[in-house]
C-alpha cells in the first residue's frame, strides 16, 4: 500500500512527482551528464570524445575555478631557461619550449642561437607555433640551436630525451632537414643539397627531399642511416629519440610508434642540439615547430 497522502502508480512514480533538487548531488550529476559539451579538436581535427579531459606537460595547469568553471593556465613567454643555465653540469638538463614569442626573432635569443634568414611567428596558432625560413639561394642552410662556440648542454654518455613536434611548410621537394643533436656547430648538417656533409658525432632524424624519413648516426667511424617507412610530407608530425647508452639503444619514434632502433655503431659525443633546414631551390623554404623538449640525465 502507498504511505499516507502518496499517489499509487503501477510501474512507478506519478511523472513529476520526484524533482532534480529531492535528488542526491551524485544522482543529479547523473542526471545533468548527458547535456552537450565541448567538442575536443586537435588542429581542427575533433578527437574522439571521452568521459574526461585531461591536460598533461610542463607548464600547464588545470583547476577548479569559480562560476562553473575550469581554469587551464598555459605559461606563455618561452620560459626563463637562459643559455648559460644549460652547461650546469651537476643536475639533470631539462628544455621544454612551446614557442610562444610576441616578438620571435628577440624572444627566440633567450634560448636558441640563430643562423635563419627570418623567424616569425605563425598567426592564429593555438599553443604557440613559429617557422624559420632560409634565403633565396641553393643549398643556404638555416639553423637553430641551444648551444653556442665552446657551450656543450648534451652529455652521450647519460639517457637522452628529444621530441620535437613540426611540419616542413613546403616539400618535401627541394626541401632537406636534419634534427638532433651534433657534437658542435662545425659538425652540424651542411653541405650541398640535401646535406652532403651529414654530422660527425651525432644523430638525428633525415628529411633529405624524397622517398621516407630516415634515421641517421655517426659514431665517427661507421654512418648509419636507416628508413622508418614514413613518408615524407607537411604534415604536423611528433619526431623522438630516446638515447639509452647504458642500455646501449637508441629509439626512434614518429606520432609514438617505434620506427627504428639501433644497438651497434653508438655515437659518443659531447654537445648540442640543432635543428638545421637546407634548400635545393633558389627559393626560400621553412619549417614550423610547435614545440621541443630535451632531457638529458646528469
Amino acid at each position: 500500500m502507498p504511505g499516507r497522502g502518496q499517489p499509487w502508480k503501477k510501474g512507478g512514480l506519478v511523472d513529476e512527482t520526484v524533482k532534480e533538487e529531492d535528488l542526491s548531488l551524485a544522482l543529479q550529476a547523473k542526471v545533468n551528464a548527458g547535456g552537450g559539451g565541448h567538442t575536443i579538436q586537435d588542429e581542427g581535427s575533433p578527437l574522439v570524445q571521452r568521459t574526461n579531459l585531461n591536460f598533461k606537460g610542463a607548464g600547464v595547469v588545470a583547476s577548479d575555478g569559480i562560476e562553473d568553471t575550469t581554469d587551464v593556465t598555459i605559461a606563455g613567454g618561452g620560459g626563463t631557461l637562459s643559455r648559460e643555465e644549460l652547461a650546469k653540469p651537476f643536475t639533470d638538463f631539462w628544455f621544454y619550449d612551446e614557442f610562444f614569442y610576441p616578438n620571435p626573432a628577440v624572444g627566440l635569443l633567450t634560448h636558441f642561437e640563430l643562423d635563419v634568414n627570418n623567424v616569425d611567428a605563425v598567426n592564429n596558432s593555438v599553443g604557440g607555433v613559429i617557422n624559420y625560413q632560409t634565403t633565396v639561394v641553393a643549398n643556404n642552410v638555416a639553423r637553430l640551436n641551444i648551444c653556442g662556440a665552446g657551450l656543450q648542454a648534451i652529455d652521450s654518455s647519460k639517457k637522452l630525451i628529444l621530441r620535437v613536434r613540426a611540419r616542413l611548410a613546403q616539400g618535401p621537394t627541394d626541401v632537406a632537414w636534419m634534427v638532433g643533436f651534433f657534437s658542435s656547430q662545425s659538425n652540424g648538417p651542411g653541405g650541398t643539397f640535401p646535406f652532403s656533409s651529414k654530422t660527425t658525432n651525432g644523430l638525428g632524424f633525415l628529411l633529405d627531399g624524397s622517398g621516407n624519413i630516415e634515421t641517421y648516426t655517426d659514431d665517427n667511424i661507421t654512418p648509419v642511416t636507416q628508413d622508418t617507412g614514413v613518408a615524407q610530407d607537411t604534415l604536423v608530425h611528433t619526431y623522438e629519440i630516446e638515447f639509452n647508452p647504458v642500455g646501449t639503444i637508441i629509439t626512434w619514434k614518429i606520432d609514438d610508434v617505434i620506427v627504428a632502433t639501433q644497438t651497434t655503431n653508438l655515437p659518443s659525443f659531447n654537445g648540442a642540439f640543432y635543428s638545421n633546414l637546407q634548400t635545393g631551390a633558389t627559393a626560400g623554404k621553412d619549417i614550423e615547430l610547435d614545440s621541443l623538449f630535451i632531457f638529458n640525465e646528469r
